[in-house]
């Protein structure tokens, strides 16, 4: 992509008259000759002020310069439009820019960087996997405030591929330029929410929460209440992983409220999720099985990855109540889906565990959590419900007097707790 404010002025004016499709007579007509036109736009001569500037209104080169500093302000515009996610305005952002030329390089990077959150928003993921190879050749051409947002979008991507190391990574480079960058409070904030949000995926709790709390007190005072809803959300759940139940409980209460009186419909229902696991582990199980059951009644898309993952909490709260049958039926209604999808592979290993379980395999469920469930779920660092699958299967093999094979599932199930402990929390046991 060319920069037209460092080209020389015959080369400026050529490339002006080309991109306007204008034949030299039309531009040089009443100005000057034709012939000297074109010993301008060859550098063999060097026009006068007050020549240039005839060619250059001409050519509209001024309202050119005016319309940059617009563009400027559009994308900046375009980015809260992001942050605050309004999807209409960015969409018609989006076709603006789409039917719109950039002649400055530096504004084309930071639309094409920008540009990679539409992308993002609306799951075009092969559109950023190819936006995000070229652009990471032209990083040392992008100014400092495009490359952090590079990286904070990258960091994204990643995550929504699966891809949670690559996500941490990226966030902590786009980190990097906090310090040389003046960035709005609407911004810091939105930093401040993606770096906890990464690292709660991560399972660095600890990060996540200190985040998340500045991400919150900066939303608080701009009234972005949307966003105040999403932050208490994922404080709730890392107190949850952190065993801090009571500090759990207060941040899903508030998101529960604070998301009703907003009308925030479409983070309810992760609410009311995160609120039947914590009831789960308090043994409230009639509580969590009540909002559970609310939810799997309302499911109208079986094949989303929300879906899937309601339906499995609900198999486990019902096998923990000893309700076989019930589980099994909820299972069977989503098990086919998980070996058809990709983006529901990340939770193909527990409905397998479930699957094998309710129907009485287990030997073959002892040879898959060899050779799949325990390296996958390690993978994805699910080291709690590992050791829960451990701890059942240590029950079984009790039961049927298989002593060694109970010993070996049940130490592994105190290293797999141990590991949760030392990766929420940083402590040693």
């Amino acid at each position: 992509m060319l920069c037209i404010q460092h080209m020389s002025i015959g080369h400026k004016v050529r490339y002006l008259r080309k991109k306007k499709q204008m034949k030299q007579e039309d531009l040089s007509k009443g100005i000057c000759s034709v012939s000297y036109l074109s010993k301008i736009e060859n550098e063999i001569l060097q026009p006068s002020d007050e020549t240039m500037q005839l060619l250059l209104n001409r050519l509209g080169y001024i309202e050119e310069t005016n319309a940059l500093t617009r563009i400027q302000e559009l994308l900046a515009q375009w980015n809260i439009n992001f942050m605050k996610r309004d999807e209409k305005e960015s969409k018609k952002l989006y076709h603006y820019f789409q039917e719109n030329d950039f002649i400055n390089e530096g504004i084309q990077l930071e639309y094409r960087v920008l540009r990679i959150q539409y992308y993002l928003q609306h799951n075009m993921i092969a559109h950023v996997r190819k936006e995000l190879v070229d652009l990471t050749k032209k990083i040392i051409d992008m100014p400092l405030k495009t490359k952090f947002y590079f990286f904070k979008h990258s960091a994204y991507y990643y995550y929504q591929v699966g891809k949670i190391g690559e996500a941490a990574t990226n966030i902590i480079e786009s980190q990097k330029f906090i310090s040389f960058l003046e960035l709005s409070t609407l911004e810091l904030a939105d930093f401040y929410y993606a770096f906890s949000f990464v690292n709660s995926k991560n399972n660095d709790t600890k990060t996540a929460v200190k985040y998340a709390e500045m991400a919150l007190s900066s939303y608080q005072t701009i009234y972005m209440l949307t966003k105040c809803v999403d932050c208490h959300i994922i404080l709730g759940i890392c107190h949850k992983r952190n065993f801090h139940y009571e500090m759990a409980f207060e941040h899903y209460e508030a998101a529960h409220t604070l998301a009703k009186e907003i009308d925030y419909q479409e983070m309810l229902h992760p609410i009311m999720h995160n609120l039947s696991s914590l009831y789960s582990i308090l043994g409230q199980h009639d509580e969590a099985l009540g909002l559970l059951q609310e939810l799997y009644s309302e499911l109208s898309d079986l094949e989303s990855y929300t879906s899937a993952r309601i339906v499995l909490s609900l198999v486990k709260e019902y096998c923990k109540v000893g309700r076989k049958s019930e589980a099994a039926q909820c299972l069977n209604k989503m098990y086919h889906m998980i070996h058809k999808d990709p983006s529901l592979i990340s939770l193909r290993s527990e409905y397998i565990f479930f699957d094998l379980m309710l129907g009485d395999q287990f030997e073959e469920l002892d040879r898959k959590m060899e050779k799949n469930i325990i390296p996958e779920l390690m993978k994805q660092n699910k080291y709690l419900t590992l050791s829960g699958f451990c701890d059942y299967l240590g029950e079984y093999y009790l039961e049927q007097s298989k002593y060694k094979k109970s010993s070996y599932y049940f130490q592994l199930g105190k290293e797999l707790m141990v590991k949760s402990l030392q990766k929420n929390i940083g402590v040693k046991v």
